[in-house]
């Protein structure tokens, strides 16, 4: 399995403190079942600033360090980008990391509103052909409410990442629900564990896996994988077009 978002390096953000904690969850990421994953600090948020340089140096550390424990895991640089008015900014002075060096971008919104702005920096990226991947958008209150925004973020361009442990039940039933409406809606592109730690935030990348192929079959499943390979080798993702999202059917 490829895992396109994780905090597994170490004294960064709030991710593992010390290279130890980074190994051993490097260790539960091969036992469970992950061969690639990207690292993503926080980049931009009111607590982590981590500019490209200093991932790419810390990527490149943690790489070695794999190597020297015989831990099979490859690890490549991103970052998890909170939405900034100077994004593009940063991104023209070279400032930002795409995921794995790929055309993908992975962006993560405010978890209380969608800044006015995000529509222009949508066309922005577009037309640069930088291709954003929204992050736990399930975690946003606004597309909690209107989830019908999500799908317009979408036919701008917009891919969607949706965490394993939403999948699987642990940040509750209602947030659980939104996301296998978007399953069923054609709204799901990547699935990711968006892991910090052993205790409160493991990889739960493959138990994710296993709840979606028993509600939606095989396919699914099979089709997020190769998405996931897709971002890895810096190749387009083959999308199915957006269901109308009726907010009615969430029942809420």
């Amino acid at each position: 399995m490829i895992e396109i978002h994780s905090h597994i390096l170490p004294g960064l953000d709030d991710g593992p403190a010390s290279t130890e904690e980074a190994l051993l969850l490097a260790e539960a990421a091969v036992e469970s079942g992950i061969t690639k994953i990207i690292a993503t600090p926080h980049h931009l948020n009111e607590s982590y600033d981590n500019p490209r340089q200093e991932v790419e140096e810390a990527t490149k550390r943690f790489e070695h360090l794999l190597q020297e424990q015989d831990i099979p895991l490859q690890v490549r640089a991103g970052q998890e980008i909170r939405l900034h008015p100077r994004l593009m900014e940063l991104w023209m002075n070279e400032e930002l990391l795409t995921l794995a060096s790929s055309k993908y971008i992975l962006l993560e919104l405010p978890y209380h509103e969608i800044p006015a702005y995000f529509g222009d920096l949508l066309y922005e990226l577009r037309i640069r052909n930088i291709i954003p991947i929204l992050a736990h958008p399930e975690r946003n209150a606004v597309l909690l409410r209107e989830p019908e925004k999500l799908r317009e973020f979408m036919t701008e361009g917009a891919l969607c990442q949706i965490t394993a442990q939403s999948i699987i039940g642990l940040f509750g039933r209602k947030v659980q629900k939104w996301c296998f409406h978007f399953c069923k809606q054609n709204g799901l592109h990547f699935i990711s564990s968006d892991a910090h730690d052993l205790k409160h935030r493991n990889f739960a990348l493959a138990a994710a896996y296993e709840r979606l192929e028993e509600r939606f079959g095989t396919a699914m499943v099979e089709q997020l994988q190769i998405n996931a390979r897709r971002v890895w080798d810096d190749r387009m993702v083959e999308l199915a077009e957006p269901a109308h999202v009726r907010r009615r059917l969430l029942l809420w």
